[in-house]
């Protein structure tokens, strides 16, 4: 999925205007989310007497890069979470550097400008976020401006804001800058041939129809080259942490014939189907409360952290930004992973077990996942379980501490689940791969080990404690 090119940053004059446009009596409209709005309304819930009002600005630009993130792709299409990692990082990125440049406290990824001490932090934050916004996500600019008038009325006439707009676009344009070209505009999409070996990942249904077969190989495979061409933020390659064979086999072929595989072969047949009747009630409710985006979910859960640990504005906009970077760089890996291995779906294993050479596996007619359809690439290892570990990690790394929170899902509205740790989240996050017919226990146990390695790397080298630059 190809991902617009960024656009130049607002010049200051332009921000200006809106700042006092918004001063002078302007009534903008909310802010437009087509398809999640509670980040916006947690950061508008924020009360500036509870909270500085630094950290309140970096929690709704934070929020507005959630908002805004349906604008990547046309009304209706998917966004895949290595995409939308991508605007998350960018933003928190910018309001990060923005801060740092007027306090330093961490270390600047992306801004080299000298500091600027007399700036307003929350202006220079809600500058940041703006800009950065705009130019990676070029859809959301209507909405991203109506946000941003409304966010700095408040600001207009006090000392130090017009500074803070300029500290917070130059971090906005440093961070746009660096990006630029980082492998991502074509959206990792190429063709795809799979596999002829048993074992080897199999275009899966409706992707395999010829209304996806856009490059003429059968079929579509989302991201096939992702993981070969985008720049990490803070991991060295996307090789760094590959995940080992899967099964510790010699080859896919030789993967089906061990015992591990059949167990967990089993496993997903009887749990993961849409009318498996061994899966449990509370099973099934997992399954679909992770189902959500990755980068949305876990981006929502560091608010709770943040929020409960009242961490100043520093420390949540560094939080936000190796999350976010974290998050980029561990799908980054895992989609390495998937196409170094090209390992099979188990709609693909339950559908061919008859031919598979392992007499313990036998196919069952109409087996289908319980949310369909199947993600289009490779299943090992699990990405989705690989993002849980890596912002775990990230999150017991910047907060720790006993951390019971709750937590909800756009994937299964009105549904509120409870966990004594962040760790305990990802573990279950990993779990719901096998109750939704995705993932094999081997590619979640994987994808957790991986992603908490890629986690603790980013967290440990990247936006460390300082002067900054």
């Amino acid at each position: 999925m190809k991902l617009p090119s960024p656009l130049p940053r607002l010049r200051l004059p332009s921000l200006v205007f809106a700042v006092f446009a918004a001063a002078c009596g302007t009534d903008p409209a909310a802010p437009v989310d087509r398809s999640r709005d509670d980040g916006v309304r947690a950061a508008a819930d924020v009360s500036p007497a509870a909270v500085p009002e630094a950290a309140a600005a970096v929690l709704s630009g934070n929020a507005q890069a959630v908002a805004a993130a349906s604008f990547l792709v046309p009304p209706g299409a998917p966004l895949a979470p290595f995409v939308e990692a991508r605007l998350y990082a960018i933003a928190n990125i910018a309001m990060h550097d923005a801060l740092n440049a007027i306090q330093p406290r961490y270390e600047r990824y992306a801004l080299t400008s000298a500091a600027a001490p007399g700036a307003s932090p929350a202006a220079a934050v809600l500058s940041a976020a703006h800009d950065a916004i705009i130019a990676a996500a070029p859809g959301a600019q209507a909405a991203t401006d109506q946000w941003y008038a409304t966010a700095i009325a408040p600001l207009i006439g006090r000392s130090g804001v017009i500074e803070g707009i300029s500290i917070g676009s130059q971090a906005a344009a440093a961070i746009i800058a660096r990006r630029a070209t980082d492998g991502t505009a074509g959206g990792g999409v190429a063709p795809y041939t799979p596999g002829a070996a048993i074992g080897d990942y199999q275009f899966t249904f409706p992707f395999n129809t010829p209304t996806f077969d856009f490059f003429g190989t059968g079929g579509f495979a989302d991201g096939s080259v992702w993981g070969a061409t985008v720049t990490p933020f803070a991991v060295s390659s996307t090789t760094q942490f590959r995940a080992p064979p899967p099964y510790g086999a010699s080859s896919n072929p030789a993967a089906v014939l061990t015992t591990q595989y059949t167990r967990d072969f089993l496993e997903v047949q009887a749990l993961g189907c849409t009318t498996c009747p061994a899966r449990t009630a509370e099973q099934g409710e997992i399954a679909l409360f992770w189902v959500e985006s990755s980068p949305a979910a876990w981006n929502r859960i560091a608010r709770t952290v943040a929020t409960q640990r009242r961490l100043n504005a520093w420390d949540i906009a560094r939080l936000f930004a190796l999350l976010q970077m974290a998050q980029f760089d561990v799908y980054a890996t895992t989609m390495e992973s998937k196409y170094h291995y090209d390992f099979w779906r188990p709609v693909t294993a339950v559908e061919r077990a008859a031919t598979d050479n392992n007499p313990a596996t036998a196919p069952s007619a109409g087996w289908e996942v319980v949310a369909f359809p199947t993600p289009p690439i490779p299943e090992y290892p699990s990405a989705h379980a690989s993002a849980g570990g890596c912002a775990a990690a990230v999150l017991n790394a910047i907060a720790p501490g006993p951390t019971t929170f709750t937590a909800t899902s756009q994937s299964l509205p009105g549904v509120t689940r409870s966990f004594s740790s962040v760790t305990a989240a990802a573990r279950e996050n990993a779990l719901s791969r096998i109750y939704v017919g995705y993932h094999f226990r081997h590619a979640v146990e994987v994808g957790l080990q991986q992603g908490t390695a890629v986690g603790r790397h980013v967290a440990t080298t990247t936006l460390r404690p300082g002067s900054g630059r």
